[in-house]
């Protein structure tokens, strides 16, 4: 787990010396046990040989900050050099890199790290970019091969780690995070505007875009390769395809069986590591079954350290159902109580880290968790992100399976649904969701949704349009898109930051490719039961999880008591933001900015879409004047 950089040039740019050292230097916290830098150059007869950065000709600049995770000698150091032809610069993680080294010995390979790198450069080696497939992890990596003259850049099927790219005039630069590239010459931090309406408006983000203009993500999922004569990245390549996977498992006992044995086996791969692994543990279904899981696959050699955010008093809080957890696995628990103030006090440290606007307060809880986490001296964690998305566990996806058995004229399967929520052992909270989605549906068909942009930055499609392509999707269609663009890419990047500003590397076992597959080939029908949301998970760790947990019918994760705290703690603060002179008045009128904070305050959390929206235009506001972002 690291940061990277490179930075890929015309022989006659100059790029001044410290350059590569700046970058990486802003990104220290991605990895506090190792750096390096690589600069090479080509002379007239095309090979390619290390030089200094101060030797202005270069063309090629490799950097890494290493968080070591797997052997954590001085073997894992990077860029990495393999067989004389290549140089890698990696972060993430190979978890099944010991079957594939096992493969390539086979054929004949040797290595002398223990590393899943060297591993990866030698999959590299032997099979070219079809090794992506082989690969069960997370990634963002850059390798330049010397012999073809060429860079190929990849990221993980869903983009867990993040990489973005920026061109300039007879440069490309490549990072981890966007900041490093404020140290680019050339580099200017503008906003994409496109973005900024869509996320002012409704919270959404594209993945493939970011919030600074010209600054484009890696998209998920692809390779690219990029000519060193020429500098013109070929588009990106896919190579994993879940779309064309058909829903076939109808029977849900079926179905729980084949999740709960995948789901261990993923968990098995994760918890491969040479330093402590712990686990971010809300109390909700998913941490918990993370954790009764790895509880049951661990050696028992050292206690399992648990980190939770708490907040008592407040209905949000879930420590009973945490400490039910730890009282069954006999865990080490950790807890944190975020705070409305302090939040005020390092807002600016938590969006420098973010590099972009954040959606909710619940962000900064998972912060605070991963300060407690390194604080306890684990630099590892397993959590529960992504279930929901596997499993079209929301209670939008839900709903939207409903109304597909209406449309169809599914009666009898549509009131089993219904009623079946009402009585004996069903969810009840299925039939209490019902105005909360239909106020939701509601907002979203409003041309504008809460926020009303002035006249020259509106360029987005109205919100009741982009409903009206989630509501055109295919059950199957919807259930990929709610994977790989709807919810999970925005979680993803923020749980990067977070963990990775205090050292802390995030894995996600349900985030496996192959448990993803198989979960798609489940028909909705196997999802959903009698009101319960995620019903393969319910059945197929049955014998595991304690009752409390495994027919817990409220969900929140790692929230804040965010409508408590605008209407409470936050108000003074927001008040005295809408009286300055800010530069989120170019973007909307100040009155309809006082209006929706109005309506907050007057409603008092019980609708939370206006605290969602007033918080997000505070924080944006912030970002503009943090990163000097320019129009």
């Amino acid at each position: 787990m690291c940061g990277i950089a490179a930075i890929l040039k015309n022989s006659e740019i100059y790029i001044p010396p410290g350059t590569l050292e700046r970058m990486a230097a802003s990104i220290s916290h991605r990895g506090p046990d190792d750096e390096g830098t690589l600069i090479l150059s080509s002379d007239s007869n095309g090979k390619w040989q290390s030089t200094r950065e101060t030797e202005s000709s270069w063309r090629v600049a490799l950097s890494s900050r290493r968080l070591s995770i797997l052997d954590i000698s001085p073997a894992g150091h990077m860029p990495m050099a393999y067989r004389d032809r290549f140089w890698c610069v990696y972060n993430g993680e190979v978890y099944n890199f010991i079957e594939i080294r096992f493969e390539l010995e086979k054929l004949g390979y040797r290595f002398r790290s223990s590393t899943d790198t060297e591993v990866l450069l030698g999959a590299y080696a032997e099979w070219g970019t079809d090794c992506f497939r082989r690969f069960r992890g997370m990634w963002g990596l850059v390798i330049v091969d010397c012999q073809r003259n060429e860079v190929i850049v990849c990221r993980d099927r869903l983009g867990i780690k993040p990489l973005y790219m920026w061109q300039g005039n007879s440069i490309i630069a490549l990072a981890s995070e966007i900041k490093q590239f404020l140290y680019v010459p050339g580099f200017t931090a503008r906003v994409n505007h496109e973005v900024v309406d869509e996320y002012l408006r409704t919270g959404y983000e594209d993945a493939d875009k970011s919030f600074f203009r010209d600054v484009q993500p890696i998209p998920a999922g692809t390779w690219l390769t990029i000519p060193l004569e020429t500098l013109l990245p070929a588009p990106p390549t896919g190579y994993w395809h879940p779309e064309y996977i058909q829903a076939s498992i109808t029977n849900a006992a079926e179905a729980g069986n084949l999740f709960a044995a995948k789901l261990q086996e993923s968990i098995s791969l994760h918890l491969r590591s040479d330093v402590p692994v712990g686990c971010a543990l809300s109390g909700g279904l998913d941490s918990s079954s993370i954790a009764m899981l790895v509880n049951k696959l661990s050696d028992h050699r050292a206690p399992l350290h648990t980190f939770t955010s708490t907040f008592p008093g407040d209905a949000s809080d879930e420590r009973e159902y945490v400490e039910a957890i730890v009282a069954a696995i006999h865990a080490v628990p950790h807890y944190i109580t975020p705070a409305p103030m302090t939040f005020l006090q390092e807002m600016d440290a938590f969006l420098r880290i973010h590099d972009e606007p954040v959606g909710s307060l619940s962000i900064y809880a998972g912060y605070c968790i991963a300060r407690l986490t390194r604080e306890a001296g684990v630099p590892v964690t397993l959590n529960g992100q992504g279930c929901d998305e596997i499993l079209s566990g929301y209670w939008q996806s839900y709903f939207l399976y409903l109304r597909e058995l209406a449309r169809n004229a599914a009666i009898f399967p549509l009131l089993e649904h219904i009623l079946g929520a009402g009585i004996g052992k069903g969810n009840r909270t299925l039939l209490t969701q019902i105005p909360v989605m239909l106020r939701r549906y509601l907002a979203r068909r409003k041309p504008t949704g809460l926020v009303r942009l002035r006249k020259q930055h509106n360029r987005m499609e109205n919100t009741s349009t982009i409903l009206r392509k989630v509501l055109a999707l295919t059950e199957q269609q919807l259930r990929v898109e709610e994977i790989r663009s709807l919810y999970l890419p925005r979680l993803l990047k923020w749980d990067d930051r977070n963990s990775m500003a205090f050292s802390v590397e995030g894995r996600y076992p349900f985030l496996d490719h192959e448990l993803i597959e198989l979960c798609l080939s489940f028909a909705p029908a196997a999802l959903y039961h009698h009101g319960w949301t995620k019903w393969p998970l319910r059945l197929g760790l049955n014998s595991i999880l304690p009752e409390k947990i495994r027919l817990r019918r409220s969900k929140f994760g790692f929230e804040v008591p965010q409508d408590s705290w605008l209407c409470g703690p936050l108000r003074p603060a927001l008040e005295n933001w809408l009286r300055q002179d800010r530069p989120l008045w170019q973007y909307i009128e100040r009155a309809d900015a006082q209006r929706l904070a109005d309506t907050t305050w007057r409603l008092d959390g019980r609708q939370d879409e206006q605290g969602q929206a007033l918080f997000r235009l505070f924080v944006f506001d912030r970002w503009i004047e943090l990163f000097g972002v320019k129009e």
